[in-house]
């Protein structure tokens, strides 16, 4: 009757032992799947954080060129302005310098003096 406790014990063991096994399986496969959800939750969040970063430094350079464009078309009308008024004085002291050359009198306002009363 020993041997037939002992088998029975040894057979309830191994039942034990049987079902502990899948369940400790079972719990480690939850767990590493759980760290690998957890892993591709933070690489999700990775790329959505570099995807608006992308899209604010493209957003960025575009305006930066349109400011450039803007800054580079003010700078040559700024020049053609400057020599178009540059020729227009130019033009004007040739004309003034041909007028003393042929002695063209200028007319001046002359303002009369006052005199002041002697008492």
């Amino acid at each position: 009757m020993g041997r037939v406790v002992i088998c029975g014990v040894l057979v309830v063991l191994a039942a034990c032992a049987r079902a502990e096994a899948p369940s400790t399986r079972q719990s480690e496969a939850l767990e590493r799947s759980t760290r690998l959800l957890a892993r591709l939750d933070q690489l999700e969040a990775d790329l959505h954080q570099q995807d608006a970063e992308i899209f604010l430094t493209s957003e960025l350079e575009w305006r930066h060129g349109q400011a450039q464009q803007i800054a580079c078309q003010v700078t040559n009308d700024h020049v053609k302005e400057i020599h178009r008024l540059a020729v227009l004085q130019e033009e004007k002291r040739r004309d003034k310098a041909k007028g003393h050359k042929k002695g063209k009198v200028v007319a001046q306002a002359r303002v009369p003096k006052t005199r002041l009363a002697t008492n």
